[in-house]
């Protein structure tokens, strides 16, 4: 079995109506993207498309094929838009 704890930022957050908790899969091997399925079907307002969302494990960024262990933190981060707009000069 793998538990790890998971983080929910933002909008996340809110939708997950948590701001952590520790889920356990009964697997050794469990990746990141079978994680994010099953935080999907337990919240189901966080996304309807699991591929979509980015996670960090123990602070780091990591693709979905990233293995997961025992105890590992997985935090949830989502979409990030806008930032400083670059002035054309003449």
């Amino acid at each position: 079995m793998t538990e790890v704890t998971v983080l929910y930022f933002a909008t996340y957050r809110e939708q997950a109506g948590v701001t952590t908790e520790r889920i356990t899969v009964a697997s050794d091997k469990v990746d990141l993207g079978e994680l994010m399925r099953k935080i999907c079907l337990k919240h189901p307002n966080i996304s309807s498309e699991p591929t979509k969302i980015v996670a960090a494990v123990n602070e780091e960024y990591q693709d979905h094929s990233h293995l997961l262990n025992n105890g590992d933190t997985v935090a949830l981060i989502p979409p990030v838009s806008g930032g400083c707009q670059t002035a054309k000069r003449p």
